[in-house]
């Protein structure tokens, strides 16, 4: 599922829409507060996406510590 498909923006403006937003923690729309796959990588075990659903969490609830985001009030967990 991207961006797109979830109805963030139309199809085809996500390229445009990456250079002219800032989307990390700290920005208008951040997007894998934790750093992602890349940072974090599969749990062992098999949970998979499911570490996905715990920074989504620790997000709306205001314990994310360094990454907490400004306005926590929902989260968008696809995985």
């Amino acid at each position: 599922m991207s961006l797109e498909d979830a109805g963030f923006m139309e199809k085809g403006e996500v390229g445009p829409y990456f250079e002219s937003v800032d989307t990390t923690y700290k920005g208008t729309f951040p997007i894998n507060t934790d750093g992602g796959q890349l940072s974090a990588g599969q749990p062992v075990g098999g949970a998979g996406g499911f570490r996905h659903v715990i920074e989504g969490t620790r997000q709306i609830m205001g314990r994310a510590d360094e990454r907490q985001v400004a306005k926590h009030d929902v989260a968008m967990v696809n995985g």
